[in-house]
């Protein structure tokens, strides 16, 4: 699907929520969103990783700040400071949507694409004469570095900690060599150091147009996706108007 439309689309299915005022459409929304999920081809994994990132980067930060705030109010006014329960999980809600989409349009986006649209999205700064070029070839190259080296990286640092915790022993001793352990890190720093002279020769020889690019292009996919979302956008709109 075309990256262009594809972000339109994530980005107007983001900023719903806040103009909803019927829970019928939020209903809908999670319906409406389970189906791209399951066309999307995503990998539960990557939704369970997303989930986890939620609960740990928002979530438990958010409930931490309300108790906070609870306990100061509390300590100043003499009464416990009172919410409905009902507009914290609506903001919950609208904060999981975002960042459900986010992570969705980032996995089924090809990082070439991403680039190539943020390459036109800076094209003012390019007239100005800033070297974005530069910087997302930079960027480019060093996931195409991770990419090549991940599967090594993960090989080697488990081969790593199985002789630092003693083999299959170590499940049962629970003895961990921290020093031994840390100079596996200090070695993995020095390596990763290392391919950095790779990612500069490749940025070096590189053309930008080998790497990242964008062509919009109008399919048969891109216009069944718009009209599902039109009837989608149809469907909500009559709700909150109290047509259905």
């Amino acid at each position: 699907m075309d990256g262009l439309i594809k972000l339109v689309l994530f980005i107007t299915l983001a900023l719903m929520p806040f103009y909803f005022v019927k829970a019928l459409s939020f209903a809908l929304l999670t319906g409406y969103l389970l189906i791209i999920t399951l066309l999307s081809g995503i990998k539960m994994r990557t939704l369970f990783i997303s989930a986890s990132s939620y609960f740990i980067i928002v979530l438990i930060p958010y409930l931490l700040g309300l108790m906070i705030n609870i306990f100061i109010s509390f300590l100043s006014n003499g009464y416990a400071y009172t919410q409905e329960s009902a507009q914290i999980l609506l903001r919950l809600l609208r904060l999981f949507i975002m960042w459900f989409l986010s992570i969705l349009y980032f996995q089924t986006t090809p990082m070439k694409t991403v680039l190539g649209l943020l390459d036109r999205f800076l094209f003012p700064l390019k007239l100005a004469g800033l070297p974005v070029q530069d910087y997302l070839k930079v960027v480019m190259c060093a996931v195409l570095e991770l990419k090549n080296t991940g599967a090594e990286l993960k090989e080697s640092l488990a081969k790593s900690m199985r002789s630092v915790l003693g083999g299959e022993k170590a499940k049962f001793m629970f003895k961990l060599n921290i020093k031994a352990l840390s100079q596996v890190i200090v070695s993995l720093i020095v390596n990763s150091f290392g391919k950095l002279d790779r990612v500069e020769k490749l940025v070096e020889n590189v053309n930008p147009a080998d790497l990242y690019g964008y062509f919009f292009r109008l399919t048969k996919r891109e216009i069944i996706a718009l009209s599902g979302f039109t009837m989608f956008t149809i469907l909500v709109i009559m709700v909150e108007k109290g047509y259905w």
